[in-house]
């Protein structure tokens, strides 16, 4: 079917491209792309959002869950700049999506009084430049499949990050001329991703071979299949534990290598192979320091520098730093290894040291949590022990958990992409968004859980509307301290430094004055809840009735009252 308008156009360019979803808050300024979605064939499936942070969110989420991007929709300049925040939360977390927005109409003769002129600027994408890898603003309609091409290639290249395309009001709803042609983007190749040398990978290998006490820390690595089962492949051929550090979901949490948590690890090791890691630091603690430490920089963080924000992080002290994907090191190291194996005998000790390591992490882990109890709350290792119980043999995805990967301890996390981690940037709101997107990418029968903090939850509580509207198979469990935990934990350490008093720690930090009642809120959306629970002991009897619930293709939200700092 030819498209008889530019926003026809572009929708068509959208299901060439393989997006099969786009959410958005709706606006005047892409009307055209709206009304194409409706009634063009075979067009992305609609999500309807009340913010446009949420479908930034839901588009990140989707895009950790399914491999592949989503579109959002972004209302001229008020639009965009509302979704900003989420915007600079998809650059740091390095996930691919189409963000398209509308503007004009340029020619100003065609501008209505007012409104047209408030919301046209002269370069819109400027307010969002300095985090996303490319954008446009396509002059004509015979610019815009290139230009979308491109952008495609550019979000889906690695490292990943979101893109920006800007239409104009009259480019979208002006008719198509009768002699246009169309081209297709599939005679455009996605650029592939940088391979490390043969001597990186035999520098790397040497000195792998003559570790001690080798780890593997795992950072933007293995999100497809094939690099999942390649990494434990690796883990096991070295009899290395593996640090996973939750970016995205790299290594299973029940293998008798996952490390995470497991004290000691890190402090031990001589030889730290760091796949894609750009805060070593905070993992390696003042181990960089260490001379006595060999660290292996595997990472494409050099090719997503901005001078605006230092998401970048602190340089690294290394003999080398290997700018390369890290799924194909893992894979060539790997290939190296097999073809001449460590001794037998030196792995299998490795991992015997290891397993009855984490074993033991584990054994305990589950003994403190099930006893776990709190006057007239439940303490979180509790309530993601419950959690984990109210699991067993439900098919899910974990899509968003504590800011400490706690949940990575109790719950069985053992394929790719069974966790998609959380916002990256800092910026509050993602938490329930982004799990409807890890919703929108499931098959049927599985549901996605969100462990999730109330004061994110508070700043963008509609997203609950959405999960309604969709009837999305969403379970949200509110690790709900009533209170902004981070700030109170600034304000007590401050306090101690300056000899105030602890008492005032609350004081612009607490949610408890006047509490607010999250089930109840979560009804009003048309979500099923439940709550606040304050007693462990019948936790799982409520997780038992939302899981019902969600299993039956409805959102469900249990409020748990946790401690606070």
């Amino acid at each position: 079917m030819l498209p008889d308008y530019g926003s026809d156009l572009v929708v068509d360019l959208l299901v060439e491209a393989g997006i099969e979803h786009v959410a958005f808050n709706p606006g005047a300024s892409f009307r055209g792309i709206h009304d194409s979605l409706v009634h063009r064939a075979g067009a992305p499936e609609i999500s309807l959002c009340l913010h446009e942070s949420v479908a930034v969110s839901m588009a990140q989420g989707y895009a950790k869950a399914a491999g592949k991007p989503m579109a959002a929709l972004l209302h001229n300049v008020v639009g965009l700049q509302n979704a900003s925040m989420s915007i600079y939360n998809a650059w740091c977390d390095r996930v691919p999506m189409m963000l398209l927005g509308g503007t004009g109409p340029k020619a100003k003769q065609n501008r209505r009084p007012w409104i047209d002129w408030i919301h046209t600027a002269s370069v819109q994408a400027n307010i969002v430049r300095d985090f996303v890898k490319w954008d446009d603003e396509p002059h004509d309609l015979g610019s815009v499949e290139e230009s979308f091409a491109r952008a495609f290639a550019a979000t889906t290249s690695a490292p990943n990050g979101p893109v920006y395309l800007c239409y104009d009001f009259d480019l979208q709803e002006d008719p198509v001329p009768a002699d246009f042609v169309r081209q297709g983007i599939d005679q455009y190749a996605v650029p592939s991703a940088p391979a490390a040398s043969s001597e990186d990978v035999g520098w790397m290998v040497e000195r792998l071979r003559a570790a001690e006490r080798p780890v593997v820390l795992a950072g933007y690595v293995a999100e497809q299949e094939e690099g999942f089962a390649l990494l434990v492949d690796l883990a096991e051929a070295l009899g290395a534990p593996v640090v996973d550090t939750g970016v995205r979901h790299a290594f299973p949490t029940t293998h008798p290598l996952a490390a995470m948590h497991v004290s000691g690890v890190i402090e031990e090791a001589d030889v730290v192979l760091a796949l894609d890691v750009e805060d070593i630091h905070s993992h390696l603690r003042t181990r960089y320091d260490d001379r006595g430490l060999t660290v292996l920089n595997v990472s494409l963080s050099s090719l997503k520098l901005r001078a605006w924000a230092h998401d970048y992080q602190a340089m690294v002290p290394a003999e080398r730093f290997v700018t390369a994907s890290a799924d194909l090191v893992v894979a060539a190291v790997l290939e190296r290894l097999r073809r001449d194996p460590l001794p037998t005998d030196l792995v299998a000790r490795r991992r015997q040291r290891i397993a009855e390591r984490t074993a033991a992490a584990r054994h305990d882990w589950r003994l403190r949590a099930s006893t776990a109890t709190a006057d007239g709350l439940v303490p979180v290792e509790r309530m993601l022990h419950e959690l984990a119980g109210a699991l067993e043999g439900v098919d899910f995805v974990l899509g968003g958990g504590t800011n400490g990967r706690h949940e990575h301890r109790f719950l069985q996390l053992d394929r790719a992409r069974q966790y998609t981690g959380w916002g990256a940037g800092g910026g509050l709101g993602y938490g329930v968004g982004g799990a409807l997107g890890a919703a929108l990418a499931q098959q049927p029968g599985t549901i996605t859980v969100d462990v999730q903090a109330d004061g994110d939850l508070l700043f963008l509580p509609s997203a609950l509307w959405t999960a309604a509207h969709k009837s999305l198979p969403v379970l949200v469990v509110v690790n709900n301290n009533r209170q902004y935990g981070n700030t109170v934990e600034h304000a007590a350490r401050i306090a101690a430094r300056r000899r105030h008093t602890e008492e005032t720690r609350y004081v612009g930090a607490g949610l408890s004055d006047p509490p607010v009642d999250l089930a109840a809120m979560a009804r009003s959306f048309g979500v099923w809840a439940s709550g606040p629970i304050t007693d462990a002991d019948t936790l799982a009897e409520h997780l038992a009735e939302a899981v019902k619930v969600v299993s039956s293709g409805r959102p469900a939200v249990l409020d748990v009252l946790t401690p606070g700092f």
